[in-house]
């Protein structure tokens, strides 16, 4: 197979939260797709986040395009110069006070939706949490959390209350490289 060549680019929307490309491409047989969108957003970083239970710890939020109120992973974009592991032990700690004693990377980034999008989401287990300090959120966040067993997520799951599609992936990612509960080294 042979790679689409960008021939121009304009940009139609910048800003902190996202840039917007209309893109002219040739295809590899010489026919022209115009526009072409791309959007570019920071990459993201979704944490499995285990007690000495087994216990996983979920986040409840509202997502404002969906106008829908469920239950997810903890999670978060990783900021300008920062690594994926710093981004996500941030992310854990300020929606919801807790850090971990062990992290572990599993598998590579995903794609969100490559057909469009150019970031990544990073998966992280991390294992032997504790409550840290409160929660230091966004003014766009308003997060509860709690401990659910692994049946319970998967309940949540069949149910529709947890269906963000890219942390039931990121969950399920975790749950077939190791045995969530046991220690990791």
């Amino acid at each position: 197979m042979k790679r689409w060549k960008r021939k121009s680019r304009k940009e139609l929307v910048k800003d902190q939260w996202i840039s917007l490309y209309a893109d002219e491409c040739e295809l590899p047989g010489g026919h022209v797709v115009a526009p072409f969108y791309v959007l570019e957003e920071k990459d993201w970083v979704h944490i499995v986040a285990v007690n000495a239970d087994g216990a996983i710890l979920l986040t409840r939020l509202y997502r404002y395009p969906a106008d829908w109120l469920g239950w997810e992973l903890p999670c978060g974009g990783i900021d300008s110069g920062e690594d994926p592991l710093s981004a996500a032990k941030r992310e854990l700690k300020e929606e919801t006070g807790y850090v971990a004693a062990r992290w572990q990377q599993i598998g590579g980034p995903l794609y969100p939706n490559p057909a469009r999008m150019t970031n990544r989401v990073y998966t992280f287990l991390a294992t032997d949490v504790t409550k840290a300090g409160p929660q230091s959120m966004d003014v766009t966040e308003d997060i509860e959390f709690e401990f659910v067993s692994q049946t319970e997520v998967k309940n949540r799951i069949a149910n529709g209350h947890f269906r963000h599609a890219l942390h039931v992936a990121c969950y399920f990612l975790v749950a077939d490289a190791v045995r969530i509960g046991h220690r990791t080294e």
